[in-house]
């Protein structure tokens, strides 16, 4: 059995992750974010890009009026729980193949190749 496994996660408003870091939301509990995820999988080599936005509750529905729908929840934003959270989700999928893997994380995020396979 395969499991997912992080290669990069990245702010998607902030050069480093350090600068994410530094940022205090001024809701922390009303806050959103998009992030570049790289996920391989074990047995393999490399891996592809993904988009995940992380939301807290409250902000659900400003993600949702601008046509997206919310990755991951979180209960209060900021890095060290957008990372856990996303490494937590990310890394709890296993499947017989890459295939499968890729499956599960198009369910909570937008692949790099969405659109392209014809599903």
């Amino acid at each position: 059995m395969m499991h997912a496994v992080i290669h990069c996660i990245e702010s998607n408003d902030y050069a480093e992750w350090r600068e994410f870091a530094e940022y205090q939301s001024p809701d922390p509990y009303d806050d959103f974010g998009w992030f570049h995820v790289t996920v391989g999988a074990t047995d393999i080599d490399g891996g592809n890009d993904f988009q995940v936005c992380v939301s807290t509750r409250r902000a659900v529905w400003r993600v949702k009026r601008s046509g997206k729908t919310p990755g991951i929840l979180v209960d209060y934003f900021d890095a060290a729980n957008v990372r856990k959270a996303i490494c937590d989700r990310i890394e709890a999928i296993e499947g017989c193949s890459w295939e499968t893997i890729v499956e599960q994380l198009r369910t909570f995020m937008k692949w790099e190749y969405e659109g392209m396979t014809g599903k």
